[in-house]
């Protein structure tokens, strides 16, 4: 067994919501646009906690502190031979935490891993809003790295892939219902303190019920529920990594004129084991060009 500092951090590494603002979707996120369409978004999350559920806390004074800033660019295609969306996305993260266990605070900021990817369409039908599609996304691990520092850099020196498929059904004129499933995939950090760190994928259902207060204006309710994500450290498995967590939030987004929408969202965890209990906020900026 390693050394206890090294351990305790073990237990916040893999839990930090560090670069992936766009990992969490939201609500009417597959609503399809007319080929040659293409959204630059601008993302700005912030998530602050100062509870850790999880026995890796044994002073009780765990927290978490982050700011980030990610930017999305989304193209409308038929390339592949069906409607799909190539894209790519690029963070910035700026992160303070204690994390569970330790003594002190400790931070890190600059550019987070990329993600590549696209959403390939399998139903397409605006006039119903009935949507269908598999979202896939390549993290590229090239972001701003500190192996000594690991649990709260930017990047996270490993590959990682994400699938989500999503299904999108009007109801009616005004209601959306939505789900998605996500597996979250991780290679290996080989530069873990000097160690080769391994985590176990992690699983998450994604929900919404959005409702059009006017055709410029929309609301929704959120739901996440997350399993999964167990750590190794050279090949030992790590007891109380496992991670589960349930969310609720809602979502406002507005239409400001027929090229640029802003949405805000809130959230917070309401049952966490292994993991930061946290509250989220995110101001979202849409521009179609």
């Amino acid at each position: 067994m390693p050394m206890t500092p090294l351990r305790n951090a073990l237990f916040g590494c893999a839990l930090l919501p560090l670069a992936a603002p766009a990992a969490d979707m939201n609500a009417r996120d597959f609503f399809s646009a007319p080929v040659g369409t293409q959204l630059g978004v601008l993302y700005l999350p912030t998530t602050r906690a100062n509870d850790f559920h999880g026995p890796a806390d044994s002073t009780g004074k765990a927290e978490l502190s982050v700011n980030a800033l990610a930017y999305r660019h989304v193209f409308f295609s038929d390339i592949c031979g069906t409607l799909c969306t190539p894209q790519f996305i690029v963070p910035y993260v700026d992160l303070d935490a204690r994390l569970p266990g330790a003594a002190a605070h400790t931070g890190e900021r600059g550019i987070g891993d990329p993600q590549l990817g696209g959403t390939l369409f399998f139903i397409n039908e605006p006039e119903t809003r009935t949507y269908s599609g598999l979202l896939t996304l390549l993290t590229v691990p090239v972001g701003e790295y500190h192996g000594n520092n690991p649990d709260v850099s930017p990047g996270a020196n490993r590959w990682g892939l994400t699938f989500n498929y999503n299904y999108t059904q009007g109801i009616g004129e005004k209601w959306v219902l939505e789900a998605n499933l996500e597996a979250q995939l991780y290679g290996k950090n080989d530069d873990y303190y000097g160690a080769d760190l391994e985590q176990d994928p992690l699983y998450r259902l994604q929900a919404f019920a959005s409702y059009d207060f006017t055709p410029a204006t929309y609301g929704a309710l959120r739901l996440v529920h997350a399993d999964g994500g167990e750590l190794r450290l050279n090949d030992r498995r790590l007891d109380d990594t496992h991670q589960r967590y349930t969310q609720l939030g809602f979502e406002v987004g507005h239409w400001l004129d027929g090229q640029n929408q802003l949405m805000f969202a809130l959230s917070r965890n309401v049952a966490t084991d292994n993991g930061y209990h946290a509250n989220q906020a995110l101001l979202r900026l849409v521009h179609v060009f």
